[in-house]
């Protein structure tokens, strides 16, 4: 996970007595510094007060310099306005932050929230209205300021991320007729930094082949490892290969640096080497190698985001089914689901659902190998990115006790939808995707962080999906 650089800078004006105290340097900061570890970030500090517009610029040489990628600057006085627009127009992403007064009556000591009040306006009516901020108040442990400030270093942390040029692999293309997964290499590039490196299924299966048999045992043997129970009935060569191809995505994956990869899993696997790559997928996501099926680029794009604000491991379902009796929504896929998810009844290594031409005896062979389970309760977060990085749908919600109405595979209920902190209607989230036409995967994670989704979309420039109410009447959108 990415460590993000703060830099925070005091901003005074030494006729208001408040500023005597110091108490930035001997309280704030302090208190600051005791959350690195626990949020994931590090603080550093300019370390005189500032007062002019050109101490302001000299603060944002140092920040620079020392790599910062958010400013946070504490009105601890009332100051001057010109301080603010270097800050402003650095390039650095901007926090402004106001503290409580320490009096109640008498000369005002700080009169610091009118201080980040009047930044803002700066910032909105002279430094550039496209400027982006957000504002903070309160003590370090104040609720307001804490829950405030947990949600940025979240979303920071993906901002970073997908800013570093993150490197993306899609092996073996998009699965055949998923026109809806495509995607422009250049505009996901122009627009979040990534970068897109092909690899053919060839090879893939020259580089698996080439594993002697003795390590495609032992490999199969970790994954035999992981799983409460194996089916019988699956081909003994097709196990093995399952196990080469495990081996040849990870080497790859690995000799190339990549942040995460999506693999176009059939036809080719099940036609030439007998297999689906199901449980390798699970396999990879529980190695903690950031994978996809079907070759979804913004998908897998979309998960390396959400584990970098989480530190989970998502995974890419489809919505399979929904229930109006308690408002949820079926996440399902054949099996690619890492087996962390699993509830107490564990994992079966399984054959795939559907056979295929390969396999002439669908009732004596079956085809390996997918992860068979149900999820165990825990909350649980759904997004997307669309439109070439430019759009981004989140919601969230508990993964239910529900093990009834499901299919063979990965799967489990989403249930007690929200959406941006409000209660979300399954018909309106269903009206959402429908009349949007939103693409039909969705990347799920344990635990819930659509708060930081949303921020880092702000931050990106990207557009947020806001839910469509039900109704029996099509409406052009």
């Amino acid at each position: 996970m990415e460590i993000i650089k703060i830099c925070a800078v005091s901003a005074v004006q030494t006729s208001f007595w408040g500023s005597s105290r110091n108490e930035f340097f001997t309280v704030h900061m302090p208190g600051l510094k005791k959350l690195e570890d626990k949020l994931g970030f590090k603080l550093f500090w300019i370390e005189k007060p500032v007062t002019t517009q050109e101490e302001a610029e000299a603060a944002v040489t140092e920040a620079k310099e020392k790599g910062a990628d958010f400013l946070l600057v504490q009105s601890t006085t009332f100051a001057a306005g010109a301080v603010i627009i270097p800050f402003a127009r650095s390039g650095i992403l901007l926090g402004i932050w106001g503290i409580p007064e320490i009096t109640e009556t008498g000369a005002i000591p700080y009169n610091s929230f009118c201080g980040i009040n009047m930044f803002a306006s700066i910032i909105k009516q002279y430094a550039g209205k496209e400027i982006p901020y957000k504002w903070f108040y309160g003590n370090v442990d104040d609720e307001l300021f804490m829950e405030r400030f947990k949600v940025t270093v979240g979303a920071l942390r993906a901002v970073k991320k997908i800013r570093s040029g993150s490197r993306i692999a899609l092996i073996g293309g998009t699965a055949p007729g998923f026109y809806d997964l495509g995607y422009d290499e250049s505009l996901l590039m122009e627009k979040l930094g990534v970068q897109i490196f092909y690899h053919e299924f060839g090879e893939v299966k020259d580089l698996a082949l080439s594993y002697p048999e003795s390590a495609a045992k032992n490999e199969l043997d970790r994954f035999r490892g992981g799983c409460v129970s194996v089916a019988k009935d699956l081909a003994g060569e097709g196990l093995l290969n399952m196990a080469r191809v495990y081996m040849a995505i990870k080497e790859i994956t690995v000799k190339n640096n990549y942040d995460s990869i999506a693999i176009g899993c059939w036809p080719k696997y099940r036609k030439e080497l007998g297999i689906v790559v199901c449980a390798v997928i699970g396999r990879l996501l529980e190695d903690n190698i950031l994978a996809a099926c079907e070759g979804d680029i913004e998908s897998v794009i979309t998960m390396m985001i959400m584990h970098e604000i989480s530190g989970s491991m998502p995974m890419l379902m489809d919505m399979s089914k929904f229930d109006e009796r308690d408002g949820s929504v079926l996440m399902w896929h054949c099996g690619s689901a890492p087996g962390r998810y699993a509830d107490s009844a564990g994992v079966c290594l399984d054959g795939h659902y559907k056979p295929g031409s390969r396999v002439t005896i669908a009732d004596d062979i079956r085809v390996a190998g997918v992860f068979d389970m149900y999820y165990k309760s825990q909350g649980a977060t759904a997004a997307r990115l669309s439109g070439n990085g430019k759009n981004l749908l989140a919601f969230s919600g508990d993964f239910i006790e529900k093990t009834d109405h499901s299919y063979a595979g990965s799967r489990g209920w989403i249930g007690n939808l929200s959406m941006d902190s409000k209660e979300l209607k399954v018909r309106d989230l269903i009206e959402t995707i429908m009349s949007k036409g939103l693409q039909h995967h969705y990347a799920v994670c344990s635990g819930r962080m659509e708060s930081e989704l949303r921020e880092m979309a702000a931050w990106l420039n990207i557009n947020e999906v806001e839910p469509v109410e039900y109704s029996n009447v099509f409406k052009r959108l």
